[in-house]
């Protein structure tokens, strides 16, 4: 078994209405199953089934697939942000 965690693990607030996603290498404690399935995965994947590892890459897939989203996104918004003020400056400063 692997452990990443220099101390301890970080702690994780899991809502009062929820039962926590245990990890049955470590005892983690996660809030739902696409967290817990990328925990698997980045965690003891040298551990897993394969159905496991098949959960872990499709979690990861969907995961990148929203980050990616949210860059461009991120990245739009300071380009329109940027070229804002460069044009509020340009009939400003005339």
């Amino acid at each position: 078994m692997t452990e990443h965690f220099d101390e301890s693990p970080p702690e994780t607030a899991v809502p009062a209405d929820s039962e926590p996603v245990v990890c049955p290498y470590c005892g983690f404690e996660l809030t739902d199953e696409t967290q817990y399935r990328l925990h698997l995965g980045l965690e003891h994947y040298g551990s897993l089934t394969d159905d496991e590892r098949d959960g872990f890459k499709e979690a990861y897939t969907a995961e990148e697939a929203t980050l990616n989203r949210f860059r461009i996104i991120a990245l739009g918004g300071l380009v329109a942000l940027y070229f804002g003020f460069l044009v509020i400056y340009a009939v400003l400063a005339v």
